[in-house]
C-alpha cells in the first residue's frame, strides 16, 4: 500500500488471481507485483524488471582475485571516495563503486523513473547472496528517485569526488537479457551538454560516460575515450584538463 502510494498508483489485492485475469477484469496493463521475494514490474506484453546484482557479483569477484575494472581504473576510483552515479539503471555499476570505496567512502546513485528506483532500491537492500562483501556493497548505495538535470544543479562544487553517466543505448546490447528487461521502463533522454557541464563542475577527480564506440556520444560531449571493449567504451574528462 506504501508502495502504491509513493507511485500514485492503485493497490490492488491479488489473491490467487492470475495476472492475466487481473489485466483483464481491472483494465489494466501493467503492474508492480509484490511478492515475499521480491518486487518485479510485469505488463500485458510480458515484460519484466526486477532486480538482480547482475555482473556486479562476478566484477567485484575478479576486484577481490586482484584483477582491474575497467570503470574503477577510468575513474582513478579510491576507497573514501564519494561517487555519484546520474544513472542508476540495474545498479551494477553503483554496487561495484560502493565496494571500490568501501565503507568510508560514499556512492549516491539518481533514477529519474519512480518504477526502476522503487525497485533497484528494495533489492539494494534486501536481496541476499552467499557473498558478504557484495551484500554490504548493495546495502550501502543511496538511491535517490531524481533527474540528474535537476539534480547536479542542487550540488555543490566538488562536491562529489566522482561523478558518472551511463545513459540508455539508442541500440542496447540484445545478448544482454537484464538490459532488455530495463529499456521499456528507462528513460530515453540522451545526455545533453550543460548536465555535463554541471557534473564537471560537481567533481572534484573525474566525470566518466559509458557509450557505445561509435556512438558520437564522446566527441559531442566531450569525454576522451579511455577504455574500450567489444560492447561499449568508458570515455572520461579529468578535472582540470577539460572545463
Amino acid at each position: 500500500m506504501e508502495l502504491a502510494a509513493s507511485l500514485g498508483v492503485r493497490y490492488i489485492s491479488r489473491e490467487r488471481a492470475s495476472l492475466p485475469d487481473l489485466f483483464q477484469q481491472t483494465g489494466l496493463e501493467r503492474a508492480v507485483i509484490v511478492t515475499k521475494k521480491e518486487w518485479r514490474y510485469e505488463d500485458k506484453e510480458g515484460n519484466q524488471f526486477f532486480f538482480h546484482p547482475n555482473m556486479s557479483a562476478l566484477r567485484i569477484k575478479q576486484l577481490i582475485g586482484g584483477d582491474t575494472d575497467a570503470m574503477v581504473s577510468v575513474a582513478g576510483m579510491r576507497e573514501g571516495d564519494r561517487v555519484l552515479d546520474c544513472t542508476l539503471g540495474m545498479g551494477a555499476d553503483s554496487i561495484v563503486a560502493s565496494f571500490a570505496v568501501g565503507p568510508s567512502g560514499k556512492v549516491v546513485a539518481l533514477e529519474s523513473e519512480p518504477v526502476i528506483a522503487a525497485i533497484v532500491k528494495h533489492g539494494l537492500h534486501s536481496y541476499q547472496t552467499q557473498r558478504k562483501e557484495l551484500d554490504r556493497a548493495m546495502r550501502r548505495v543511496e538511491v535517490i528517485q531524481s533527474d540528474y538535470r535537476t539534480y547536479l544543479k542542487q550540488c555543490a562544487d566538488e562536491s562529489f569526488d566522482i561523478v558518472m553517466f551511463d545513459p540508455m543505448f539508442r541500440e542496447t546490447v540484445k545478448a544482454s537479457a537484464a538490459m532488455q528487461q530495463l529499456k521499456p521502463l528507462a528513460n530515453p533522454a540522451p545526455l545533453d551538454q550543460e548536465s555535463v557541464a554541471e557534473a564537471v563542475r560537481v567533481a572534484k577527480k573525474a566525470v566518466l560516460l559509458k557509450e557505445r564506440v561509435k556512438s558520437g556520444e564522446f566527441e559531442r560531449l566531450g569525454f576522451v575515450v579511455a577504455k574500450e571493449s567489444s560492447q561499449f567504451a568508458w570515455g572520461v574528462i579529468r578535472k582540470g584538463e577539460k572545463q
